[in-house]
């Protein structure tokens, strides 16, 4: 028997999205054509809108979906926050062929996975003023 992914809270909206967008490119192609060759076009006009207007109304669903659902699956939702910098263990060189991280599902990865986000930026060297030391050394000569 086949292993079956984690699916998605949205899955079935984003494949009638598919489906409504495949007709809406369907008829804005017999659209033109009809205005190209100056056939009547208008129903297919009306059509081609309502495809548009089916669309927008599945993606307002899809969003108020993913709003709803809770993130603490790692599905949907916001992404994960990053670990605490003390709770992440300290990288270690992996095997050959190995795999970076483990997926969870949904397009997050698992805490392993991330990578470390700095707090702050290295503080650069303090630049040098005054007059210059003696250069020379023993080799000059």
């Amino acid at each position: 028997m086949a292993q079956r992914a984690p699916s998605r809270p949205t899955a079935r909206i984003e494949e009638a999205i598919g489906f409504v967008g495949m007709f809406g490119v369907l008829f804005l192609g017999v659209t033109v054509f009809c205005e190209v060759t100056g056939r009547p076009a208008l129903g297919w006009a009306l059509t081609l809108l309502v495809c548009v207007l089916g669309i927008v109304a599945l993606d307002r669903w899809r969003v108020s979906v993913l709003r709803r659902t809770a993130s603490a699956d790692g599905i949907g939702g916001a992404p994960a926050a990053p670990a605490p910098r003390s709770a992440v263990a300290p990288r270690t060189a992996a095997p050959v062929g190995a795999r970076v991280h483990r997926h969870v599902g949904w397009d997050e990865l698992a805490p392993a996975g991330r990578r470390r986000t700095r707090a702050t930026r290295p503080v650069a060297a303090p630049a040098r003023t005054g007059p210059a030391s003696d250069v020379t050394r023993a080799s000059d000569g």
